[in-house]
């Protein structure tokens, strides 16, 4: 059922507002860094060029994970290796030996290794909620209420009411660690999880900005 209310100017200006920080928290990131750890005792200097590995099933998806990684990583001012220019495919890279070759070729000083732990599928309830909806005409003067100051005083809302209802969620689990080539002990690793994401691009370009983001905040990046 609807139901119309009006509303004074203050009320106008509240329910804007209100409607911003709608708008700006649909805008936050769908990834996020559930879990982390960062070496300590780590005494080598910051790391400045990393060479980055995706181990993912299939040989393409691995080259768009890694070429997108780098390509953020350039954005972000900081730099990197794809490993596959370096690597053989999926299916023929099995031992150390053929990434210390990339390491050596790259000179990297760093190697970031990220795996695809799966997708799952969770349910989610979506509690009820009402909508206020503005009933605002487009004119202005004596034909109608417009969107200057004198159509304020003859706004009204719809109230609209949104039952309960239940969603799917697909969440995309990725693990991260980055080892220091000088000493080839780990010195950063992360778990991250992905709601929703519309794009595999859209999943690398906020991987890219919370571990960098991170890993300065831990002094082992500039």
């Amino acid at each position: 059922m609807e139901k119309l209310i009006a509303l004074k100017p203050t009320a106008f200006k509240i329910s804007v507002s209100c409607i911003l920080l709608i708008v700006l928290s649909a805008c936050t990131s769908s990834t996020t860094l559930y879990e982390r750890w960062s070496n300590d005792a780590y005494q080598g200097p910051k790391l400045e060029k990393v060479l980055v590995i995706g181990v993912f099933k299939d040989d393409i998806r691995r080259r768009a994970f890694e070429s997108a990684f780098v390509k953020e990583l350039q954005a972000m001012g900081e730099k990197g290796v794809a490993g596959y220019t370096l690597t053989p495919p999926n299916e023929n890279f099995k031992n150390k030996e053929e990434i210390l070759e990339a390491v050596k070729k790259s000179r990297v000083d760093s190697v970031l290794i990220t795996s695809f732990k799966g997708v799952i599928e969770k349910e989610r309830e979506v509690p009820p909620r009402m909508d206020y909806v503005p009933s605002m005409g487009m004119c202005y003067g004596r034909y109608g209420y417009g969107y200057g100051y004198p159509g304020y005083y003859g706004t009204t809302y719809d109230v609209v009411y949104r039952p309960r209802y239940t969603v799917k969620d697909s969440i995309v689990q990725l693990d991260t660690r980055v080892f220091s080539v000088a000493t080839q002990e780990m010195v950063w690793a992360g778990k991250t999880k992905s709601v929703n994401p519309t794009t595999g691009e859209e999943i690398v370009q906020e991987l890219v900005k919370i571990i960098v983001r991170d890993m300065k905040a831990s002094g082992l990046i500039k």
